[in-house]
Parts: C-alpha cells; sequence; structure tokens
C-alpha cells in the first residue's frame, strides 16, 4: 500500500516496511509530478525506518562547542495537526567527548570516569512537556530554555527526531559540566581585597541538587556559609532550599519553599520563605564611612498566584501575599557615637499585584556569554504590587507600599539587541504625609554584533533617582558598582548616573578545548550627587576612567561563572586614587 506524506513542502511516496534511499524517493516524488501535474523536489536526507519519518537533524550531528549550529539545527520534520508525544529520549553526553582525537587524553578521560552524569530523572523533572502531551512547539522551546540555566549544563538542545503516524519522539541532548569543585581565590575591587575557600556542587552525586560550604573575608566581614538547594523536590515542579552564615559581625538564616511559574502554560504558584539576618552595618557621610551600627533583620513572607488569561502571546497573572520586614538598629560599645541612628521600624502588610508580559524569545550568542547559546526576551514584562502595612497587623506605623518593575525590547535581530527597564520601590508614611526610600531607575542597554560577527559593541545608561532615604540606606557609586577606575563607594548622594561603552571581542580560539576567551576595551563615565548641594565625597565632579580586559570562560567546569580581570586607569579623582585599579573577580556576564 502507498500513501502520500507532506514534509518541508515536498512530496514523497512512502513503504512503510522497508527503508527507502533518498534516489528512490526523489524518484516517487517525479512519478508524483507526472501524474498530478505539480512541482516537487526530492526531500533532504529524510528516512522511513519501519514506518516512521525520521529527521535528518540527529543529536549526532550537533556540535554543543558551536552555539551558532545549536541555533541552525531545527527539525525539517512536518508535524501532522493533533500530534501526540509518543517517546521522550534524553541523551546526555559526557564532559568531553573522547571520540574527539583533541579530547582524547588521560585526563579528559579522568575527569569523565569521576564525574556522576546527570540523572535522567533530573532532566525529566525540568521539562514542561510530557509523554502523551499534545505537541505544542513553545513548550519544547521552554524546556531548552529551562535545562540552558542549569548551573549543571554546559548545553542543550531538544527537537522532534521521528514522526510515526500521530506520534512523535521528541530528542533531549544536554552535556554535563563538571560541578564538584573545591575554590580557592582572592579577587579586587575597588581598592577591596576578597578572598574565599569553599567546596560546592550543583549537581550533587548527579541528582540537580546543590550543595556547598564557603568561607569569604572581606573588607567588612568573614562569614562561613552552608546552603542546599533542590529545584525539583521529589520529581516535582517544586523548589527548596535552606542556608546558615556565621559571621564575625553576625549570622544569617534563610529557607525557601516554592512552587513557581515553571512554565507560561503553569496555572498557579505559591511561595513561602523566611530569613534570620543580624550584620554590621557602616554609617557614611560624603562617601565615607563614619561608624557602624548593628542591624538584625527579621522577614518572612507568603504568595500565591495565578494565571488569568492569554492573547496573542501576552500573559496576564494575578498575584497576592503577606510580607512581615522588621528591622533593628543598636549602637556598637566600640564605635564612635552617631549623630543619628536608623529608626527600628517594621513593615507587615498584604499586598495585591499582577504580572503582564509578552512570552516571546530569540536565541542569540554572545551577548553577556561567552560561546553559548542564551534566550533574551523580545517582548516586555511588568510586575507591579501594592500593599498597606498597619500598627494592627504588627507594624510601626500606617504605610503604603508600591514596587512596579518594567523591562521591555526595543530592537531584536541577528546583530542588534536593545533594551530597556524601569524600576520603582518605595512607602508613603502616613503620619508624616511623605514618601520614604523611594528609590526609581531608568535603565537603557545595547549590544550590537556578537551572534553575526568575532566582535561587538555594548552601551549601558543608568540613571537613579532616590527620596528621602532613611540612615541605612545609601546611593553610591565606586569600583564595586560601575566605575571600574575608582576605589569603592567613592561618591554617595541622592542622584546617580552611570554610562559605558565597551568594545567586545570574541576570538574563535579554544585552548585545550576547555576555555572560551574574550578582551575588552572600555570606557566608564559616572557621578552621585545631592541635589541639594551636600558633600558627594573627595571628588565631586564627573568621573571618568579607561581600560582593558580579559575575559575567561570554561566550557567543561563552572560554566555560568567568568573571570574577569579588568585593568582600569582613572582619570579624574582626588590624591588618595592609585593610578591603576587591578579587578579581579568571578561574574556571570561579559
Amino acid at each position: 500500500m502507498t500513501r502520500i506524506v507532506i514534509i518541508d513542502r515536498t512530496w514523497s511516496t512512502v513503504a512503510p516496511q522497508r527503508d527507502i534511499p533518498p534516489r528512490a524517493t526523489g524518484l516517487g516524488c517525479i512519478l508524483l509530478v507526472l501524474s498530478v501535474t505539480l512541482f516537487c523536489q526530492p526531500v533532504r536526507a529524510q528516512q522511513y525506518v519501519g514506518g516512521c519519518i525520521v529527521s535528518a537533524v540527529q543529536p549526532e550531528s550537533i556540535d554543543l562547542d558551536q552555539p551558532r549550529d545549536q541555533v541552525a539545527r531545527q527539525s525539517d520534520l512536518m508535524i501532522p495537526q493533533g500530534a501526540h508525544i509518543g517517546w521522550i529520549r534524553i541523551v546526555r553526553r559526557p564532559i568531553f567527548d573522547t571520540s574527539d582525537p583533541e579530547q582524547d587524553n588521560f585526563l579528559y578521560r579522568s575527569l569523565n570516569a569521576l564525574n556522576t552524569p546527570t540523572w535522567e530523572s533530573a532532566l525529566r523533572a525540568q521539562l514542561v512537556f510530557d509523554e502523551g502531551d499534545v505537541y505544542q512547539p513553545g513548550t519544547l522551546d521552554e524546556s531548552e530554555r529551562i535545562l540552558r540555566q542549569s548551573e549543571y549544563l554546559t548545553a542543550a538542545w531538544i527537537g522532534v527526531t521521528r514522526v510515526c503516524g500521530n506520534e512523535l519522539e521528541v530528542t533531549v541532548l544536554a552535556r554535563d559540566t563538571w560541578t564538584l569543585l573545591p575554590s580557592v581565590g582572592a579577587s579586587r575591587t575597588g581598592g577591596e581585597n576578597k578572598t574565599n575557600t569553599g567546596l560546592s556542587d550543583p549537581n550533587f552525586l548527579g541528582s540537580g541538587k546543590s550543595v556547598g560550604i564557603s568561607h569569604k573575608k572581606d573588607a567588612d566581614r568573614s562569614e562561613t556559609s552552608v546552603d542546599f538547594d533542590d529545584p525539583n523536590v521529589l520529581g516535582s515542579h517544586w523548589q527548596a532550599g535552606l542556608s546558615y552564615d556565621k559571621r564575625s559581625d553576625g549570622r544569617g538564616r534563610s529557607a525557601y519553599l516554592e512552587r513557581p511559574f515553571y512554565s507560561e502554560l503553569a496555572e498557579w504558584r505559591f511561595g513561602l520563605s523566611g530569613e534570620d539576618d543580624v550584620r554590621e552595618q557602616s554609617r557614611y557621610v560624603g562617601a565615607e564611612a563614619i561608624a557602624d551600627y548593628r542591624q538584625d533583620r527579621e522577614f518572612a513572607s507568603v504568595d500565591v498566584g495565578w494565571r488569568l488569561a492569554e492573547r496573542n502571546g501576552r500573559q496576564l497573572r494575578l498575584l497576592a501575599g503577606f510580607r512581615y520586614d522588621a528591622r533593628e538598629f543598636e549602637r556598637l560599645p566600640d564605635e564612635p557615637n552617631l549623630d543619628l541612628l536608623p529608626e527600628n521600624r517594621t513593615l507587615s502588610y498584604p499586598w495585591i499585584g499582577f504580572d503582564y508580559r509578552e512570552n516571546r524569545f530569540r536565541e542569540m550568542t554572545n551577548l553577556t556569554r561567552l560561546q553559548r547559546v542564551e534566550d533574551v526576551r523580545d517582548g516586555f514584562e511588568w510586575r507591579t504590587e501594592l500593599g498597606y502595612s498597619s500598627p494592627g497587623i504588627g507594624a510601626t506605623e500606617d504605610r503604603a507600599v508600591l514596587n512596579i518593575d518594567f523591562r521591555d525590547a526595543l530592537l531584536v535581530s541577528d546583530s542588534n539587541y536593545a533594551s530597556y527597564g524601569l524600576s520603582h520601590s518605595g512607602t508613603w508614611r502616613f503620619d508624616q504625609a511623605r514618601f520614604e526610600n523611594l528609590i526609581g531607575t531608568l535603565n537603557l542597554e545595547y549590544f550590537h554584533g556578537g551572534s553575526v560577527d568575532w566582535n561587538s559593541w555594548y552601551t549601558n545608561l543608568s540613571y537613579t533617582v532616590a527620596h528621602n532615604l532613611t540612615v541605612d540606606q545609601h546611593l553610591l557609586i565606586g569600583g564595586d558598582n560601575g566605575l571600574r577606575g575608582y576605589p569603592s563607594s567613592y561618591q554617595q548622594g541622592n542622584r546617580r548616573a552611570l554610562w559605558t561603552l565597551e568594545r567586545r571581542y570574541f576570538p574563535d580560539w579554544y585552548p585545550f578545548e576547555l576555555f572560551r576567551v574574550g578582551g575588552v576595551l572600555f570606557t566608564d563615565v559616572g557621578r552621585a550627587w545631592f541635589d541639594d548641594g551636600r558633600n558627594n565625597g573627595p571628588d565631586d565632579g564627573v568621573l571618568t576612567d579607561v581600560g582593558f580586559g580579559l575575559r575567561l570562560a570554561s566550557s567543561r567546569i563552572e560554566v555560568q561563572r567568568m573571570l574577569h580581570l579588568d585593568f582600569a586607569f582613572p582619570l579624574a579623582g582626588d590624591d588618595s586614587v592609585d593610578q591603576m585599579q587591578v579587578l579581579l573577580r568571578g561574574r556571570s556576564r561579559f
């Protein structure tokens, strides 16, 4: 019996019981053209096995070391309307491909042998589709995005690889990364040294769960931390985690349990979290820390959410919850007396809000990562929360609480990505008829190149306005938040502006097939100031620096981190500023 199958705008005859080579498919196509006088051309390398149509795009043909190859390798199959997912095939690749002569050595074979492969169940738990579901292309794309965000995977690809009548085979391809890492490191940012040691594994024994212990020391404190995170509790979409920090100046404890909107199709969410944090903070005047005090914070939150509607790719979610945020402050016996100690305050409030977004994405490369596929949102996200804090439910005074966050893509193409964001947070005190801790920020970001070329331009402009900040809140600028040529916290104010311009380079150099290397030339221009003319620091003018840097990212080990080594040269500032600042640090972005 002969049947007709429409695939990729071509026609072919199919013999269900045996394989038909491509040239036979082309002959059948010619015969069909003669009989129905239609024009067609041979099907590309598709095969027919046991009555199933097999895609020419298979996991074996995808090079996970080439992100552009991953983006280009899309399924060539025409999916029947109403088709179901019949099988999910998990293909796990080891850290190193020892079939490649350049990776076939004793060290790489040993690392493969010592690594525990990610459990198949851990990968399946992150998928937002299952066997028996009606095929929806968006669920495959979303699952691919979720897997790419995992700390323990280098890369991921999902596609339909076989069509058997009305049932589909979906293949999930993922490659492990080495995750059990002892860490011994030091960094210098804004003239201050930081050290850290520890042991962490974000894929403990291949389970996808994260455990870690670390010790850190910086100019403010030393801290020993233990943490645990489970992104898929018992194979479900529930998440849970806890952490404990022992500090030289206090402690920190936190825990959470939540079922997030794990998918665009998820109908509801629930979250529960708590935190107990004690630490010493500094009081700044004119960007100089004049004295320390102790802050004791207790925080608890419960929230729920529902997906209300979706139309034309836009989704509306209703959010509601309750928060308790208490902060107490006390003087330290060995510190100078402060002229003004922060007032104790407690916010205790129910809140309601919404989340409105466009669920449209684009795959790009070399935006914020080195030679990795990145998923950028080609649309907007808008979240707003409004609450009322009252002494009747534990607050220190009556307040209205308003938080707004809005982000949108302005331009998305093969070689360009531009976006902007607006954020606002703060409260209105009814007893004093004024705003308090009101902070608003406008941010503009633009990338050009990278996805197409081996170099790119990047620029970012941000402007922040603060109003009636309490004594424990500061708006600072320096080497730790954008001005790489200056010490940390070099200027202070209630206004802050920062502009950065970078020329980035992504050479196609892959030493030992282990590291990706990048370079950057940059300039930073910024200033923090008070609108009433108060002292804002040692140099009250506009600050500028220029410099160059190196980026190093591993494609096999701790792939979510990138080493930054920057040399920055200040062009302004007082005599206390070094002629060169060296910044060595780990970051998740370029």
